[in-house]
């Protein structure tokens, strides 16, 4: 006897409606405005407007990053519909996202680390956490298995983790392009290389989960300010990833804006192929400018920054790894302001300083993205996936060694003794170095 089997509606990006035996679950709800200090726009519009809530009974959101969790968004749902949608999300230290949805009215509930959990009419969710935020979630709706992996940096050992825990599924979606940083407008060879590594990747995931039918997705996003534009040159296409997946030995599923599947059911990408070659006219598209900021702004929110790490962290802890030679953790960085013609050099010791002239200072930016960096302890994911500076990879690896502590400290946890004893984190480290050292090779 065929199993049942749910519904699709694709939204936009990384989100979609899955729909089975009545209930329907929205991802990752991205649906307009901005996202990464206005680096990425949608790459196509679709209304979905927010008084369609009343057909959801859950959102599901992957981790905060603002294309998969917009408060903008949330807000926009009108306020008498909120009770009667219930958001799920992982399980954090901080609760930071959890608290806001309940704050605003939402429904919640907290998803443990690989724990089953039933929802209504039959269907139940194990949701799997990534360090250093992310997570996947696996929809069982009565023995078909859809899995969301979306932009999870799983690979390896990781990939057969999840595989002996979930058994086989039938529908994956996941990510098919670059989403960050891929060196200056000079560096196309880097963003191809990125392209390429990123079909890899998902091949991987297809070849160890073993999906009948992939949908490429959360990349439907485009690099939209004037100072990134350029990380445009690269990304991959939907043609592209259908014919990784169909190598992998898995069948595409493109889908458009507004586009439903019953899920095993044929599909033709043809028409969603052709729907989106228009979009990739990057030539045709307006970019995003901003405003300056100035000196003394700059300056008191560098102090701000320091204040902050410095109550969050041990000091001793802080003093003693910019101390330990080779590891180049936490040291000073020197930042040009383009738009403010004036180099500054930021340390933990003595905040945003004004200096002279440096011949090859660690990293250019406009004026808006550093003071985004030092008032957001989020502030570095951003910039490293909006890709709004210029940098080598020297003046990159310094930039991430000083203010990824922020990052650290966004998630929930600090530097003290008890970190050296987080094997996840610790992973999720030496993962990331071992990237970077590709990104040279």
């Amino acid at each position: 006897m065929q199993r049942s089997r749910p519904a699709i509606e694709f939204v936009n990006h990384a989100s979609f409606v899955l729909e089975f035996a009545g209930s329907r679950i929205i991802q990752d709800p991205w649906l307009f405005g901005t996202a990464f200090n206005d680096g990425w726009s949608l790459l196509c519009d679709y209304r979905f407007s927010p008084e369609r809530f009343a057909e959801i009974d859950y959102i599901w959101m992957s981790h905060e990053h603002p294309d998969h969790f917009s408060p903008a968004v949330l807000r926009s749902v009108p306020e008498a519909l909120r009770r009667n949608v219930t958001v799920l999300f992982q399980q954090t230290k901080d609760r930071k996202v959890i608290d806001f949805c309940a704050e605003i009215g939402y429904q919640t509930r907290e998803l443990g680390h690989m724990e089953r959990v039933g929802l209504d009419n039959g269907v139940e969710v194990v949701c799997g956490q990534v360090p250093l935020y992310d997570s996947w979630i696996l929809y069982d709706c009565g023995g078909f298995k859809v899995m969301n992996i979306n932009d999870c940096a799983v690979d390896g050992r990781a990939l057969a983790g999840i595989r002996r825990a979930v058994g086989p599924i039938d529908v994956l979606f996941t990510q098919f392009s670059y989403a960050g940083w891929k060196g200056g407008p000079g560096d196309t060879a880097m963003r191809r290389a990125a392209a390429r590594a990123k079909l890899r990747g998902m091949q991987a995931q297809i070849r160890a989960l073993e999906p009948r039918w992939t949908v490429p997705f959360a990349s439907f996003s485009y690099f939209s300010h004037r100072e990134n534009q350029h990380s445009n040159d690269s990304i991959n296409r939907p043609s592209d990833a259908a014919a990784a997946i169909r190598e992998a030995g898995s069948e595409p599923v493109v889908m458009y804006p507004g586009d439903r599947w019953t899920a095993g059911e044929p599909w033709a990408n043809d028409a969603a192929v052709e729907r989106y070659h228009g979009h990739y006219d990057f030539a045709a598209k307006s970019y995003l400018t901003s405003d300056g900021v100035d000196e003394p702004t700059l300056l008191s929110a560098g102090r701000a920054y320091v204040s902050r790490i410095r109550e969050r962290n041990s000091v001793a802890l802080l003093w003693l790894i910019r101390r330990v030679p080779l590891v180049g953790l936490l040291r000073p960085v020197t930042v040009f302001a383009h738009d403010l013609d004036a180099t500054y050099r930021f340390s933990l010791e003595h905040g945003l300083e004004r200096v002279g002239a440096v011949v090859d200072p660690d990293i250019k930016m406009h004026s808006s993205s550093l003071d985004y960096l030092l008032r957001h302890e989020w502030g570095y994911d951003t910039l490293a996936v909006n890709g709004r500076f210029e940098a080598d990879l020297g003046g990159f690896s310094k930039m991430k060694k000083t203010f990824s502590i922020g990052s650290l400290n966004n998630a929930g946890r600090s530097l003290s003794l008890g970190l050296l004893f987080d094997r996840a984190l610790l992973r999720m480290v030496w993962s990331a170095a071992q990237r970077l050292r590709r990104l040279g090779t």
